[in-house]
């Protein structure tokens, strides 16, 4: 957990904001961090087979399609690299929710988890917010419409600002799907602090309890 939080941190506020976009250097840091992400999390759930199966399969196939395309066009297929890392990371989201939620100890590999956990759900808002505006041209009003709408820095600063609530207002979702997608985020972002607290705290007073099993 503790890794896989280390490269998210690199994935989200270090790559995006600290390289010039649509570089060949970004693309490549982009593929081989998702790639180490994908890899850190199937480590990460290793213990839990079915889990692991799982998220070994979606990575596999995410890392196989990312490493073809450094070889073989795949303009006839758009959007097939975003699809496959949404899927990909929403899988690795699930299982590490799994693993964070289920019983136990609280322990501070499960506090890294929780962590890694709330930014993994903004990646994965940001590739969707991206992937819709790809698909449906001016979904976002701002700055993200124009040449703006490909950087990716752009949807991961939309996505944490949305996720957090600051709510700064200069994206603005003006689409059904778009709208729906920022009041989804918006409201796991409320929520998600208070409910990982409340399991912690009853993981830690069971555990402190022998006559108690976790529930």
């Amino acid at each position: 957990m503790a890794l896989l939080l280390c490269l998210l941190m690199v994935d989200v506020f270090v790559i995006p904001f600290a390289l010039a976009p649509g570089s060949l250097f970004v693309r490549t840091a982009r593929d081989v961090l998702l790639s180490l992400i994908l890899l850190s999390g199937i480590a990460a759930v290793s213990d839990r087979r079915t889990q692991y199966l799982t998220v070994a399969l979606a990575a596999g196939v995410a890392i196989l399609i990312r490493g073809t395309a450094w070889l073989l066009p795949l303009d006839r297929i758009p959007g097939l690299l975003d699809v496959t890392a949404l899927l990909s990371l929403g899988i690795l989201a699930m299982v590490v929710g799994i693993k964070v939620f289920s019983t136990g100890r609280a322990t501070f590999d499960r506090i890294l988890g929780a962590v890694a956990l709330y930014i993994l759900m903004g990646v994965v808002w940001a590739e969707a917010c991206q992937l819709v505006n790809s698909h449906i041209p001016a979904s976002y009003a701002g700055i993200a419409h124009g040449s703006a709408q490909n950087d990716r820095a752009t949807w991961i600063y939309f996505s944490f600002v949305t996720l957090t609530t600051v709510g700064y207002g200069d994206i603005t979702p003006v689409t059904h799907i778009a709208r729906s997608l920022a009041i989804l985020e918006a409201l796991i972002g409320q929520l998600y602090p208070a409910i990982v607290l409340a399991r912690l705290v009853s993981l830690h007073v069971a555990a402190g309890d022998p006559r108690q099993d976790p529930p």
